[in-house]
């Protein structure tokens, strides 16, 4: 049909507007599209190392020991895909998490392990034993790795806050609900004690095995937690941890209170007891005459999921422990026996017997 000039100049000019619309339209669409959502995080380890680790972490190697603990407590247990050797020794760990009992030991004494090995297990992420050199194998072989372990008591609330936010989901808020319980514990023990004269501090050596007498020095953790809980290192000279000392220095120290810890080693953590390390201490000439042995203030350190004087969350419970060992007048509202129950109940949903209670706190021994 004819159109006039007119109508077919509009028609052309709506055509041009329209086309023109759409094309504003498509480049609009294009602008504004979301950008994919991140799949990585960027993480800074205890040690400082900037780590690129998935946001979902499905699979976990674990190097340190104590982290162990960590990674059960953070509800992660069932991601882990290899542990270190000698976890499976601790009897109550093995009660409270059965499936450790599954995992692969590839890890050695000394975090070594068989890289080939590893790498077929896939990992998402491999938690350290420390920073520095220990991670670079894991890194060259392509696998992020993340120093998560403390060193110091102060570090401890962070470590496992860093911990939450690498494996994500729940784990961050279990990691906040127990750097809240943690930190308030330390508020409570450090209030009681503030105008505690340097007089009133017991002097204290922390045996970690004998024979030799191995002890730990100043600015340790050990070092830290007698500090905390009102007590004064005798060993705070040495330097380094896991230092032999000589029965002669420990008659010279001749402390207030001796503390001691159940040893580990090769031979793991449950094939010999801190009763063994006394019994053997006993037979020392000049025992005897310690300050502790004459006073009956000789302790067992508890062991629960891990021995609760080195490096895992249940640091918790031994300052309050050690405070309530120290000065038992200052904490006479503290049922250590109560706490240590309710805190398996809520960081790791596992209901304590009298049993578990006497075993942990080694009752009955020395």
């Amino acid at each position: 049909m004819f159109r006039p000039a007119a109508s077919r100049q509009a028609l052309a000019l709506g055509v041009a507007a329209a086309v023109a619309a759409l094309a504003a339209g498509c480049g609009s669409s294009s602008s504004d599209a979301s950008p994919p959502a991140p799949t990585t995080q960027v993480v800074t380890s205890m040690t400082g190392e900037k780590t690129t680790v998935p946001l979902k972490i499905d699979r976990i190697a674990e190097q340190f020991p104590a982290h162990t603990v960590t990674d059960i407590m953070l509800g992660v247990g069932d991601k882990l895909v290899a542990i270190p050797q000698n976890v499976k020794t601790i009897p109550f760990l093995r009660k409270v998490y059965p499936g450790v009992n599954d995992l692969p030991e590839l890890f050695r004494n000394g975090g070594k392990v068989n890289m080939e090995e590893l790498l077929k297990l896939k990992p998402d992420v491999v938690s350290t034993i420390s920073g520095g050199d220990t991670m670079t194998p894991f890194t060259q072989a392509g696998l992020p790795a993340v120093n998560m372990a403390f060193n110091t008591f102060p570090e401890l609330a962070p470590s496992i806050q860093l911990a939450g936010k690498v494996y994500g989901g729940a784990a961050a808020a279990k990691a906040k609900e127990f750097s809240d319980y943690v930190n308030a514990k330390l508020a409570m023990v450090q209030s009681r004690l503030a105008k505690l004269p340097a007089t009133e501090k017991p002097s204290v050596v922390h045996i970690a095995s004998y024979p030799p007498v191995v002890v730990d020095g100043g600015k340790s953790l050990i070092d830290g937690w007698i500090n905390i809980a009102g007590g004064t290192d005798s060993a705070s000279g040495v330097k380094g941890t896991h230092v032999t000392v000589s029965m002669e220095q420990l008659l010279q120290w001749n402390p207030d209170v001796l503390i001691i810890e159940t040893p580990g080693g090769d031979q793991g953590l449950a094939a010999n007891s801190a009763q063994s390390v006394v019994d053997n201490l006993a037979k020392s000439p000049g025992w005897a005459d310690l300050k502790a042995v004459k006073a009956g203030r000789v302790y067992l350190n508890p062991q629960g999921l891990y021995p609760w004087d080195r490096f895992g969350p249940e640091e918790a419970l031994q300052i309050q422990w050690t405070a309530k060992v120290l000065h038992p007048d200052l904490f006479t509202d503290v049922d250590i026996r109560s706490e240590t129950r309710n805190f398996y109940q809520k960081f790791f949903n596992y209901h304590t017997t009298e049993a578990d209670l006497d075993q942990i706190l080694q009752v009955g021994s020395k």
